[in-house]
């Protein structure tokens, strides 16, 4: 046909002309056109150490690599707004090295390219990225609503040629995107790979389009504005989103919402959420506001607004009770000190943390002469005796009118750096030596029944050389939950020889109201041949586990050998195991199944090599299948046992490499490259297929991720449990509370334990910092010590320490710090309490806590791997305790 309209047009006849146009236009689509569209501004953002704040821009060559240098380029469109998009390419000289692959994302916020870096977009009236600590990964690589694509480089005439989707070129044509950022694939840090920028005239970047005429759908409005107020600068807007349409437009006051906040339209869903907050000052609570949204096609064509008008936000303040927990010095009883069991003393009488001079005899349960305790039904609570004095004595501890359990633990001193302070615990021995100089440290936990009535109840601590202390417990009108609603699993690796030592170990940890969770498998399992499991316990009955027959699974299996499994792990799963404990049969809250990249199958027998998990087993089907297969079968037992209330886990813990044969082909604990996140959505979507009948069990996909920043659009359908590191929650936290709240995603925060020469208080408020954001629980790292060292010199790690009697026996000791996650768990479920009766927001509870504690703190890590150590250097002791008093005056008040 468009030789047919050349020929019309040389014949100089009009009606032939006029004829093939007509035939043309109806038969094939408007001309179409090439564009080059030259990039304006571009700048390798860093991301890397101490470099941060390092610019970029006026570089010839600008770097791409991994996750240390992701490209910003920016573009004026406005040539093409108003055309149809038909395709579009990124076209990028190539500088050096290889740059196998790239995911390219739109950019959320406005930046300049002489004053952004990876902490600020450097435009004026713009915080940071677009709202408080926002860093620049936070505003692409879809997150805060981005698109994103991912590509493999094509490399045409020196220059890589990078498809894009159209949507990208119309978000950035009509305002919707503020440029792209280009990320490399891999994370080799060995190799810098650079592309030439717009410095270089001759190989600047440019967008190659084939554009035409403009599609002719306009856009229809949004409907059905509804919003709910989340404190006096957020809240959500809710909306039906129009039936054709490609953006929101939105302003509040006529000021802008920021992109950061608005997700493009999505006609598949029947409700959209758009985040209201990052707006000026000048937008008030408790007063009447208007929103208008408009929906905007890839056209730039307005539906006009619709209008919403009302209360936006709401201050909601918060009842915070003045309490006073600081009790004044009376007459000191001679060489007897009593603290809170979080606190703590060196051997020679030095605080451990900043404690007031006179703490020891004037502190929030002791006033020198008296220990005054309150509880609720069902609570442990527990103190610390400082005890000094000359030759032996033995030391008790009794309530009258109460029949109650209490524990007394000596405290072993170990050294930390040159100062010895109590850690590790053993049973209190009949008699203990005393010391003028020195302190001898007894920890004592009263387990409150929950059966115990409202009332105070007397007893006292006594020494055998004569002196005694009173002690006033005060039951509360209100009894803790069984069941922790807030979660401290202590994480290990490796079971012990014996199914009694574990049983054991889990009986530490439901007494301090955590649970442990031990990994069973190592890194070195993905060789065929190799062991692809650990679970050789010795079962009571003497035999051991038979791991052989566990692990011998054949391609295409479809039931798998459980009976050792269930016959070890039974009593732990289903609870049974406590029958006789203080809060009966709780269910494991969480325990990790043997589902892993070779269990069932080893993943290098049936791997083709391709780095893409969808592509690297596809001429190996039962290797996909034996994996569902099995996991159903487990569906099937779970549900035989009844083991409804149980959370089971499938965690991938392995790091590897495409090279390294006896592990896993990717890293899929914290997860680095982008072939790592899309190996994760690979098994995540094996493991939905596994528990598709899975009802009433819950087996949760399990994630544990340092980077949740650069997942790139591979994890959005993998949203059950994510155990976020604490530098990770601390700095990209709006991104995965965001994702908690419009995704159901629950979020567990991993770290590790203070250090002993630290205060425990540490932990408590760690806690709190993770559950006032909506945390549901917290991980310290590898927390079992199996040589006992722990119990000689100061462990970091080792809050369960594995001992030897004299005559040969195994026993498991812990750690004071072990107490500091009790009284954690303990307070939280106070708080949770406040937030149910009060009706409080997750918000107003953080304004409650907020009120009494500075929980503003630093993550420090000892590398890019280390999971950080939680500090808060402005920790007030009589603060937290407010919390607690606090708490406790608004529960009674609602008796």
């Amino acid at each position: 046909m468009e030789s047919f309209s050349r020929l019309a047009f040389r014949s100089g006849s009009a009606f032939l002309f006029v004829l093939a146009s007509l035939l043309t236009s109806a038969i094939r689509p408007a001309a179409a056109e090439n564009v080059r569209v030259d990039v304006i501004q571009d700048n390798s953002i860093v991301m890397v150490g101490g470099e941060w704040t390092v610019n970029g821009g006026r570089q010839g060559r600008i770097r791409i690599k991994g996750n240390q240098h992701i490209v910003a380029m920016g573009f004026d469109l406005s040539a093409v707004r108003g055309r149809e998009v038909r395709s579009a390419s990124l076209v990028c000289a190539q500088g050096d090295h290889m740059i196998e692959g790239v995911t390219i994302s739109t950019i959320a916020t406005p930046w300049d390219e002489y004053q952004s870096n990876g902490l600020t977009a450097g435009v004026e009236g713009i915080v940071d990225w677009g709202y408080p600590g926002a860093r620049f990964p936070a505003v692409c690589g879809g997150n805060s609503f981005t698109l994103v694509t991912s590509i493999d480089s094509t490399i045409v005439d020196g220059s890589y040629r990078w498809a894009l989707p159209a949507d990208m070129v119309y978000a950035m044509v009509i305002g919707a995107a503020q440029g792209l950022a280009i990320h490399e694939h891999t994370a080799d840090y060995g190799r810098n790979p650079t592309i030439f920028s717009r410095e270089q005239s001759s190989k600047k970047p440019y967008l190659l389009l084939d554009v035409g005429e403009p599609l002719e759908q306009e856009p229809t409005p949004p409907s059905d504005l509804q919003v709910l107020p989340l404190g006096p600068a957020n809240a959500e807007l809710s909306l039906v989103p129009p039936r054709a349409g490609f953006a929101y437009e939105v302003t509040v006051d006529g000021h802008r919402l920021g992109r950061h906040n608005i997700p493009f339209v999505n006609h598949d869903s029947s409700l959209q959420t758009i985040f209201l907050r990052d707006l000026p000052d000048s937008i008030l609570p408790d007063a009447v506001h208007e929103i208008q949204v408009a929906s905007i096609d890839r056209m730039g064509r307005s539906s006009g607004p619709v209008e919403f008008r009302g209360i936006v936000f709401r201050s909601t303040p918060v009842e915070t009770p003045d309490v006073s927990v600081q009790r004044y010095p009376a007459a000191e009883t001679r060489g007897i000190s009593v603290v809170p069991v979080l606190d703590k003393y060196d051997q020679s009488g030095d605080p451990v943390g900043d404690l007031p001079a006179d703490y020891r005899r004037a502190n929030p349960i002791f006033d020198g002469t008296a220990v005054h305790l309150r509880a609720a039904a069902g609570e442990v609570v527990g103190f610390q005796v400082l005890l000094r004095g000359q030759g032996d004595a033995g030391v008790q501890v009794a309530l009258r009118s109460l029949p109650v359990r209490i524990d007394l633990w000596q405290s072993v001193y170990v050294l930390a750096g040159n100062r010895a302070i109590p850690d590790a615990l053993m049973p209190l021995p009949d008699q203990i030596t005393l010391n003028e100089q020195q302190d001898q440290s007894i920890i004592a936990d009263i387990f409150v029944p929950f059966d115990a009535k409202a009332g105070e109840y007397f007893g006292e601590l006594t020494v055998s050389d004569g002196r005694t202390v009173p002690l006033l417990l005060e039951v509360l009108p209100f009894s803790l939950p069984r069941r922790a609603t807030f979660f401290c699993e202590m994480n290990s690796y490796g079971l012990p020889d014996h199914v009694d030592d574990y049983y054991a170990l889990q009986q530490i940890a439901y007494d301090h109201r955590v649970h442990a969770n031990i990994l069973h498998y190592s890194h070195n399992t993905a060789a065929p041949g190799s062991r692809k499991s650990n679970l050789d316990m010795r079962l009571r009955s003497g035999r051991r586990m038979d791991n052989r027959r566990y692990d011998d699974i054949a391609p295409g299996a479809a039931e798998a050998y459980w009976e050792d499994f269930a016959e070890a792990f039974g009593p732990f799963i289903d609870g049974s195991l406590f029958n006789e404990g203080h809060r009966g049969p709780i269910p494991a809250p969480g325990f990790y199944l043997t589902f892993h990249e070779s269990w069932p199958l080893h993943c290098r027998a049936y791997f083709n090599g391709n780095p893409d998990a969808y592509e690297a087993f596809k001429q190996s089907p039962e290797y996909a299948q034996t994996y569902v297969n099995i996991l159903e079968d487990f569906v099937r037992l779970a549900k035989r046992k009844q083991w409804h209330d149980a959370g089971f886990q499938v965690y991938f813990n392995n790091k590897g490499g495409l090279d390294q044969l006896t592990k896993a082909p990717w890293i899929l604990d914290e997860p680095s490259s982008y072939w790592d996140y899309r190996a994760l959505q690979y098994y995540g979507d094996l493991t939905d297929r596994g528990r598709a009948e899975a009802d009433e069990i819950q087996i949760d996909y399990r994630i544990d991720i340092s980077r949740p920043e650069y997942c790139r659009g591979q994890l959005e359908r993998q949203d059950d449990l994510w155990i976020v590191s604490s530098s990770a929650f601390q700095n990209y936290r709006r991104l995965v509370t965001d994702r908690m709240r419009t995704e159901g995603l629950q979020a567990w925060v991993y770290g590790t334990s203070n250090h002993v020469d630290q205060s425990n208080r540490n932990i408590q408020a760690w806690a709190l910092d993770a559950w006032q954001d909506g945390a549901t629980g917290i991980v310290p790292w590898q927390t079992v010590d199996k040589s006992g060292k722990a119990l000689n010199e100061a462990d970091q790690l080792g809050l369960f320490i594995f001992d030897r009697t004299p005559d040969g026996k195994t026993v498991i000791r812990h750690s004071l710090r072990l107490k500091a996650y009790r009284e954690a768990e303990q307070l939280i479920e106070y708080l949770s309490l406040v937030e149910q009766r009060r009706g409080w927001s997750r918000a107003q509870m953080h304004d409650f806590i907020a009120a009494y504690v500075d929980l503003d703190g630093e993550v420090q890590q000892t590398s890019e791997e280390d999971a950080g150590t939680a500090g808060y250097g402005r920790l007030s002791v009589a603060g937290l305790e407010s919390i607690r008093a606090a708490a406790i005056s608004l529960l009674t008040d609602a008796e």
